[in-house]
């Protein structure tokens, strides 16, 4: 499941999902939005709450909410490994909580991703539509007494199950994880420092500590008093040679979920003014002091 900076989104069963805008600064959702939601239509069932650039969203203030109604909470923490939310970690606090090890995530399987849950019928019920629906899974054919080739399908499931391989390497950069946020965080630590001051440039909004934060992104977001906009600003950062992306552009602008939910940049202006003005920074745990150092010269140069 994959979400971007546009909305959360919470889930009637049955029903067309309800988009919310996010927090200015954070990209995150926020409490007061999933509490007026819920009150507007109380047949909610489900909450996606996205954690985004590797920080958390509230979810002592989430879950406080959404426990009092009985609403299920389902965390996309894509972003967010290692995170911590008021003391505990991204993957403690929802019904389910789902992580991403593409290539380009803070720890990587190549791809792939990991569910975690305390509720064994969730878990049981992943363990089966993770492999075409069959009541048994491989550990248990190949290891049970019982015959290997005698197995049910009992739903329609699918080939979700990480390769051996993949999962050998996420094992060895699970062992380094925090030390990996360690590097990212001392380089987002010189990017705020060093771009505090530039003009009509919004910095993200940390809550917290850094160290709760897994620091996969680090944005700019230019407004229209910056000193260049955004492609001219892309296009100086290739002339020197730096790599930037640009996350990311809004469910609401997407073909489908604008057509299919009538969906307008009207309803998410928070949304809209990240996506106008946001580039992503480099940050990679081997990023060296001295390429650290050549970005925020050259990004001030630019932009002061």
């Amino acid at each position: 499941m994959t979400f971007t900076a546009s909305a959360e989104v919470i889930r009637y069963v049955g029903a067309d999902p309800v988009f919310l805008d996010v927090e200015e600064g954070s990209c995150l959702v926020t409490p007061s939005g999933i509490d007026e939601a819920l009150n507007r239509m109380p047949g909610i069932k489900a909450v996606v709450v996205v954690h985004f650039g590797g920080q958390a969203a509230d979810m002592p203030g989430i879950m406080k909410i959404c426990r009092a109604r009985g609403v299920s909470v389902i965390e996309d923490a894509a972003h967010a490994f290692p995170t911590r939310c008021a003391g505990r970690m991204i993957g403690e606090w929802g019904d389910v909580t789902c992580f991403s090890f593409d290539a380009n995530k803070t720890i990587t399987t190549g791809e792939g991703g990991m569910l975690v849950t305390n509720d064994e019928r969730i878990a049981k019920r992943a363990r089966t539509m993770r492999l075409h629906g069959i009541d048994r899974d491989i550990w248990n054919r190949f290891t049970s007494a019982s015959a290997s080739w005698e197995y049910d399908v009992v739903a329609p499931g699918f080939k979700y199950n990480l390769p051996d391989l993949a999962a050998a390497v996420g094992l060895a950069q699970l062992k380094r994880a925090h030390e990996y946020r360690e590097c990212r965080q001392k380089i987002a630590e010189k990017y705020l420092d060093g771009f505090r001051s530039l003009p009509d440039v919004s910095l993200p909004l940390v809550h917290g500590r850094g160290e709760d934060h897994a620091w996969h992104l680090f944005w700019l977001v230019l407004g229209p008093g910056a000193r260049l906009n955004r492609a001219a600003f892309i296009e100086a950062l290739s002339r020197h040679e730096i790599g930037y992306s640009v996350h990311y552009k809004p469910l609401h602008r997407m073909t489908y979920y604008k057509e299919t939910y009538s969906l307008s940049p009207e309803l998410f202006p928070n949304a809209e003014r990240h996506w106008k003005g946001c580039v992503s920074l480099p940050l990679f745990p081997t990023m060296s002091a001295e390429e650290n150092g050549f970005v925020v010269d050259t990004v001030r140069s630019l932009l002061s």
